[in-house]
């Protein structure tokens, strides 16, 4: 039989709580940031001038066109591409 006094015993299981939540805290942290990233779609703009399509990752609400320079608001990519 293994001997532990009273503040050994405490000791482990303290610790080994600490652990586990510093596991599951982790493990949650990562899979909240795997699925926080956002789908290619939501960067596709749509020129309203020259109806080019491209990329901007930075901008969210408002947009220029690489092409003619104008500047685009953000609409849905759906319905711009059934037009």
């Amino acid at each position: 039989m293994i001997k532990l006094d009273i503040s050994t015993a405490l000791f482990l299981y303290l610790l080994f709580n600490v652990i586990g939540v510093l596991l599951l805290w982790v493990f949650f942290g990562l899979r909240t940031k795997r699925s926080s990233f956002k789908k290619d779609e939501d960067y596709v703009w749509r020129c309203s001038i020259c109806a080019n399509l491209y990329i901007d990752s930075k901008n969210q609400d408002l947009s220029r066109c690489p092409q003619c320079g104008s500047y685009n608001k953000k609409e849905n990519m759906k319905e711009a591409m059934q037009i």
